[in-house]
């Protein structure tokens, strides 16, 4: 009596395992699920469909945007559609769905990828981003990841910013490296995951300016520049001109006074840790002459010893031959090793005798970068 009561559970067990088996795998299931996909109001060849991410169940859309899996057992699925695009952006879907017979799908919608624009709004430390609206009704958020390498994804990049509005297409990446590659990509997701991602762009910072505040943009109660010595009141800074931005430094002299030299300039010393020998940089600024009678001439220097020119890489004079416009100056030098500050000079020297004629000038966007 006890060994068959014991052969009795034992049949019982094996009869339960069995038929858990079968309810988690039902392998005699053999339906099919098809559809038709679309996006952007067409239907989309070469789309990866999948049934839980398994190679056994998946196809690629037709010519028609059509495509069929077959053999599927009856059970829970999670169905991926997805397209990689030419620009290199990807659109995609996930879908849980029930399998206990044939499943037909009229239309599956995919949404519309984003697409990140050329960069162009670039500094030493920022680039400016800005991309597409998804169309996804399910939309929670944008995810924006950096990376130095283009083999960027949400797994290798850095995820930098996160938007949950559909609207929020722009961001500006701060505090970068300068003179540095740099690569983004934006994520839509859902609350299930992602819905596709954009395609990659890329922007090397550029070398920061060694000369500071030379944009005039920044001054003092005085309309002095700030980062900038200045003497006698000859330049400050003035809305009522400017090449760019919002102010320029204007330098003008209505009295008998004579500027015979640095002693009445603008002036602004540069760290010479901060200049690699042997390396090309580039010296520039824009200048407008309104006036410059008589024997006049703005001088504006970059070296060592603006005094007696020694080791001065550049020094431009300029008279009243120039009066009318904007114009730009453009020097490339390479740096010899230095021991002491460079500095920016700007005055107006004059020979005497001075006939004590006004004079009126404009300077604007002083630069000095590396070229390499």
């Amino acid at each position: 009596m006890k060994t068959l009561l014991i052969n009795v559970l034992l049949f019982l067990v094996t009869v339960l395992v069995f038929s858990c088996k079968e309810k988690i795998t039902e392998p005699d299931g053999n339906y099919s699920v098809s559809g038709t996909i679309v996006y952007n109001n067409s239907v989309l060849p070469n789309a990866q469909v999948s049934l839980n991410k398994i190679a056994n169940y998946s196809a690629v859309t037709d010519t028609a945007g059509k495509f069929v899996i077959s053999n599927v057992p009856k059970g829970d699925y999670q169905l991926s559609i997805s397209k990689n695009l030419t620009d290199g952006s990807s659109t995609e879907i996930n879908k849980q769905i029930a399998v206990a017979s044939n499943v037909t799908f009229s239309e599956l919608l995919l949404p519309k990828a984003i697409h990140l624009d050329s960069i162009k709004n670039v500094t030493s430390s920022s680039i400016a981003l800005r991309w597409s609206s998804t169309d996804a009704t399910d939309f929670r958020e944008y995810k924006v990841f950096r990376h130095t390498t283009p083999g960027l994804d949400e797994t290798t990049g850095t995820l930098i910013y996160v938007a949950t509005s559909i609207s929020d297409t722009s961001f500006v990446d701060t505090e970068l490296f300068e003179s540095t590659q740099y690569y983004y990509r934006v994520y839509v997701m859902n609350e299930f995951g992602k819905l596709g991602g954009s395609n990659i762009s890329s922007s090397k910072t550029f070398y920061k300016n060694l000369i500071l505040n030379g944009d005039f943009e920044s001054y003092d109660s005085f309309h002095r520049p700030t980062d900038w010595l200045t003497e006698n009141n000859v330049f400050f800074v003035s809305d009522s001109n400017h090449q760019s931005g919002r102010h320029a430094l204007k330098g003008m002299r209505n009295s008998y006074l004579v500027e015979l030299g640095p002693q009445a300039s603008l002036r602004q010393y540069i760290p010479y840790t901060s200049v690699v020998a042997g390396k090309r940089y580039v010296f520039s600024f824009y200048y407008l002459v309104q006036n410059l009678p008589g024997n006049a001439t703005l001088k504006v220097s970059l070296g060592t010893d603006i005094q007696l020119g020694a080791n001065t890489p550049t020094s431009v004079f300029i008279n009243g031959s120039s009066v009318g416009t904007w114009q730009n100056y453009t020097f490339t030098f390479t740096a010899p090793p230095l021991t002491q500050d460079l500095n920016v000079s700007c005055y107006v020297q004059t020979n005497i005798p001075y006939g004590g004629e006004p004079w009126d000038v404009w300077l604007d966007n002083f630069e000095l970068k590396r070229a390499d």
